[in-house]
């Protein structure tokens, strides 16, 4: 007779549980668990699958909704969604082995990349079961953002607890990030505008982050080093968890010890990342050398000739950190910091990265607000890199200086804004405007 699908289910929900409560081993984890083989295997001697699904939070098997399944089988619903999961495939000849990897992997924390689980599987040997993931939500490029931010906060929060960061959760934004510049990178280098002085060090991290990727992808890096990058730029001052708050946030000149502590903080931040399961060796590297100079002054001290991606990132961390305000430092616009990004090419930056990176952003990057020729004031939104002089811009204030009712978009490429011109660039803070929030409106407006 057909084993019954509610015990299944059963076993397989008290398994899931116990992983939570119980070490490896524990008679609450080894007991459910061969609950659970017994009843499958028996189900498979008279069918060749059974397939266990989750519908908008009803557990379906073989097709049939179970009734009640949100309240009684709570866990297997909560690990299936959490790793992106829509229906378990157990196949004939799946054995004990299989089904407790299987378990393993789907009560990991932090839960795996949905891409990445088929490969972990199979890389367990698990053949004779298989996952359905669910269709992939697109993330909107504020939520990508957001999530970088967040990871940044906790990956810190952890090393102050004493704790080594996962790695799954840096990989995943890194990747995310990398997505929407590929698909936006003008949106998501405008997010980088934004300028939290709270949370400066996290949103920091996440722009650099931005930049390092577009330079990265603008200079024909391939995805896997882009990854690399992100990933590196999102870490690049963990280290700085190891200086004290004070320190950090001092608004007048640091005496000696001060500054001597905080120049270790690529050091620490390259022996958090070793420590990181799966972090690949040329991260610890970019976050050991971003801010080793070109000319080999700065620190720590370096012999060696400098990684190709630490060029990029390096350029990268001194531009957002020139664009914001600081306890000690007022905010350059972006046209002055790339004047003095320009002015340093060959001594502390790269002279081709440093080229490469102009070119990219332009000679009016996104965010910088600009007056045209007919006397209207806007802000760039996109750059055009084959008419560097001539972005896009969203203009919002008339000739006479009043905010338009209706603002709009003039790419001065085209023919119908042929006749204008940028004929300067205006401080926002004068006109007391929020670039970064400016732009972050803009893409929710966009949909994007």
């Amino acid at each position: 007779m057909k084993v019954d699908t509610e015990q299944i289910l059963r076993a397989l929900n008290a398994s899931l549980n116990s992983r939570k409560l119980y070490p490896a081993g524990h008679p609450s984890v080894t007991v459910p668990a061969r609950r659970l083989e017994e009843l499958i295997l028996d189900y498979l001697k008279e069918s060749d699958k059974l397939i266990v699904g989750v519908v908008d939070g009803t557990i379906i098997v073989e097709d049939i909704p179970v009734d009640g399944s949100e309240e009684q089988f709570h866990d297997i619903i909560e690990h299936l969604r959490k790793n992106g999961v829509g229906a378990i495939i157990f196949m004939r000849g799946a054995g004990k082995e299989e089904l407790s990897r299987l378990l393993d992997i789907l009560t990991e924390d932090p839960p795996n990349a949905p891409d990445e689980l088929e490969g972990k599987l199979r890389g367990k040997g698990v053949t004779h079961i298989n996952l359905k993931l669910l269709p992939k939500e697109k993330k909107s490029f504020l939520e990508v953002h957001g999530d970088a931010v967040r990871t940044v906060k906790n990956a810190m929060d952890e090393v102050r607890m004493g704790k080594i960061p996962k790695s799954n959760e840096v990989k995943n934004v890194a990747k995310d990030l990398t997505e929407m510049i590929f698909t936006d990178s003008n949106a998501m280098m405008g997010l980088a505008m934004i300028k939290s002085y709270d949370e400066y060090l996290y949103n920091h991290s996440v722009n650099v982050s931005i930049f390092s990727i577009s330079l990265g992808r603008f200079m024909s890096r391939d995805e896997n080093e882009l990854r690399i990058i992100g990933m590196a730029s999102l870490l690049h001052d963990i280290g700085k968890t190891g200086v004290s708050e004070h320190i950090i946030r001092k608004p007048g000149n640091l005496s000696f010890e001060e500054w001597e502590k905080v120049k270790e903080h690529p050091v620490l931040g390259s022996r958090i990342a070793q420590r990181m399961e799966g972090i690949d060796s040329r991260v610890t590297t970019i976050i050991y050398e971003h801010h080793v100079r070109y000319d080999h002054s700065g620190y720590p001290s370096l012999k060696d000739t400098l990684h190709p991606l630490s060029l990029i990132v390096s350029i990268a961390d001194a531009y957002d950190a020139l664009t914001t305000l600081r306890v000690y430092q007022k905010p350059f616009q972006p046209v002055e910091a790339m004047k003095i990004l320009n002015d340093l090419a060959g001594k502390h930056f790269d002279p081709s990265t440093v080229k490469a990176f102009e070119d990219m952003i332009g000679l009016y990057p996104v965010g910088t607000v600009v007056r045209l020729s007919s006397n209207e004031v806007g802000v760039v939104t996109k750059a055009n890199t084959n008419a560097s002089d001539r972005p896009v811009v969203k203009v919002i204030y008339d000739g006479s200086g009043s905010l338009l009712g209706k603002p709009y978009v003039a790419d001065l490429t085209q023919k119908d804004f042929q006749t204008l011109t940028v004929v300067g660039t205006v401080d926002p803070l004068a006109r007391n405007m929020d670039v970064g929030a400016f732009l972050a409106k803009e893409v929710t407006a966009e949909g994007r």
